[in-house]
């Protein structure tokens, strides 16, 4: 008659290592989750952030005089620049489990390898602003939306 097979004795182990071990991946899978979570939540604050002080920026540049802040400017009227001090929602809290793996000033950061990289790695929202145009220039074909530095006097055609 065949012996039945005795458990190994250094099997008894095995399965509270396996639990212990399984635990662990579980904690971690969450605590990345977290982390990805509060990411998503910085990018996400900071991008409605941007978007509230970009047309804050834009309204004062709605206007109809021929004052220099109503003229169409897309470099200064509605320019947002994502500074921890103008921007706190660019601070990413860190997760607990990462605090001594990650920076201890995460924030986010525009790309290092831009073409035109910016000073401190600081991103930066800029878009069009100001309702009025001295239209000389327009009419005469000699370049209609070009920079504010060469815009046309404010005279009369």
């Amino acid at each position: 008659m065949p012996r039945s097979p005795r458990p190994l004795r250094d099997e008894r182990g095995t399965a509270v290592t396996e639990t212990i071990m399984l635990t662990w991946i579980i904690i971690v899978f969450v605590a990345a989750s977290l982390q990805l979570f509060r990411v998503n939540q910085a990018i996400y604050s900071s991008i409605t952030t941007a978007h509230w002080l970009m047309f804050e920026g834009a309204w004062a540049a709605n206007c109809y005089d021929k004052s220099a802040k109503c003229i169409y400017n897309s470099d200064g009227h509605a320019q947002v620049k994502w500074s921890p001090e103008k921007m706190p929602e660019v601070l990413v809290a860190r997760v607990g489990m990462f605090a001594s793996r990650l920076p201890a000033n995460l924030r986010l950061r525009s790309w290092s390898g831009a073409a035109v990289p910016r000073p401190g790695q600081i991103k930066r929202t800029r878009m069009g602003a100001g309702a009025y145009y001295p239209i000389c220039g327009c009419a005469l074909g000699s370049g209609c939306m070009t920079s504010l530095h060469s815009v046309p006097g404010m005279g009369v055609c």
